[in-house]
């Protein structure tokens, strides 16, 4: 998705999931035959464990499911030294391929394991720089038009009782200029009959990356980690109501920039980006969903973000399904943010400013998105009971003169 003020780093980034009350997911399958089988397969694998004598600790694959994202952007950025010297705007132009695996796995009646696989594949964007000394400051210009990069990432809950559980994520990111790992815990319990379910999270992160000047010329190496804690709570209205609030914490110290990004100077020149070392960012995230009585669902969103550097932004976000048959079903939705700048942005600096940043993520603006999708559901034979296809797009546009197309596609097998 699109990142508004680079929020998808901030305190949201470690909110706790909605991984007990599904709705729409529940009310989709309700509809369709596989539901039915779902019974009837599951009661066919307890007979073959009772034959056949299962381990307790046997692991079962769920479900698998790939994906691949296609991001075609467009605009301009004072950051950006492909404009016209020595101001710009320059060109944010960029294309991502991101190809994605997930893999579900049960280990017993009580572990449940959750492996991702996401590379990116970018062109005409990050910096694949290779200079190892003060070689001509072309790997901007030339070399850093590719780069690719994966993570690997794990979770594992732990179903502690029918009211609890435990869930610990681990993963790693490499790509040619940067390492970053993350680990994190999350915790949950049910009350009142599983009608309020109240959660908690910790998540650490930790980045590693090569240092460049605004030409290219690699400095060494530059780290920051992100600390984040999150409480929420998930409240079932009715029977067709669900809501939810979330409140994250986070805090991040180190180099927070990319390092080669460049700020216009009034004297005719481009100067470094400078930025504080610490950043505190504030999260509370809403979340209500309601079923529909011509069998759809409505979701509604709503997140503030604040930080210290200045900037607070508002995100509202309706989505809407429908079922149109028992495998078929639509989707549409529409987001608005808006955010103000940090207090430090200019498109034009002076070379005594200790503070400064022409990033175009970190300015006043305001943002579309308006997109929808279909899903296909196929029932099937065993060993599988259903495979899933889903195909999807997203028009994202802002006023500080960037666009994007994302283009989804997406093949699941259910077991």
């Amino acid at each position: 998705m699109p990142m508004d003020g680079r929020e998808a780093s901030d305190g949201g980034r470690g909110l706790h999931a909605w991984r007990r009350v599904a709705l729409v997911a529940t009310w989709m399958a309700a509809a369709s035959p596989a539901h039915a089988q779902d019974t009837g397969a599951a009661a066919a694998s307890r007979n073959d464990a009772a034959i056949l004598g299962q381990s307790p600790t046997s692991l079962r694959i769920e479900s698998v499911t790939t994906r691949i994202t296609s991001f075609n952007q467009f605009g301009f950025g004072y950051q950006s030294k492909a404009g016209p010297l020595p101001f710009g705007p320059g060109s944010e132009r960029a294309i991502i391929l991101e190809p994605q695996l997930q893999v579900v796995a049960l280990q017993g009646d009580r572990f449940r394991h959750v492996v991702t696989l996401p590379v990116d594949i970018v062109t005409a964007a990050s910096p694949d720089a290779i200079d190892s000394g003060q070689r001509p400051p072309d790997v901007v210009s030339a070399a850093s038009r590719n780069n690719v990069a994966g993570t690997l990432g794990w979770s594992g809950t732990y179903r502690v009782d029918p009211a609890s559980d435990l869930t610990m994520s681990a993963g790693l990111h490499v790509e040619e200029p940067f390492r970053s790992w993350h680990g994190g815990i999350s915790g949950s319990h049910a009350f009142a009959g599983g009608d309020t379910l109240v959660s908690a999270s910790l998540l650490e992160v930790y980045d590693w990356f090569d240092r460049f000047d605004i030409v290219g010329h690699r400095e060494g190496r530059a780290n920051r980690s992100s600390e984040t804690a999150s409480v929420g709570v998930t409240q079932v209205l009715t029977p067709g109501t669900v809501v939810s609030a979330n409140y994250g914490l986070t805090v991040q110290t180190g180099e927070l920039g990319n390092t080669w990004n460049s700020v216009p100077l009034w004297i005719g020149e481009r100067g470094a980006e400078l930025l504080p070392s610490e950043r505190v960012r504030h999260a509370f995230v809403a979340r209500a969903s309601q079923f529909l009585p011509w069998n759809g669902a409505l979701r509604l969103y709503y997140r503030l973000y604040l930080d210290d550097w200045g900037l607070a932004a508002h995100s509202v976000e309706g989505q809407i399904m429908q079922r149109i048959s028992r495998s078929l079903y639509v989707g549409a939705l529409y987001r608005l943010h808006t955010q103000t700048g940090v207090t430090f942005f200019t498109p034009l600096a002076g070379p005594e400013d200790t503070l400064r940043t022409a990033d175009s993520d970190l300015q006043r603006l305001d943002s579309q998105t308006i997109g929808g999708k279909v899903v296909l559901d196929v029932p099937v034979d065993a060993p599988m009971r259903m495979l899933h296809f889903e195909v999807g797009y997203e028009r994202y546009f802002r006023t500080n003169n960037l666009s994007m197309d994302i283009v989804t596609w997406e093949t699941g097998y259910r077991f």
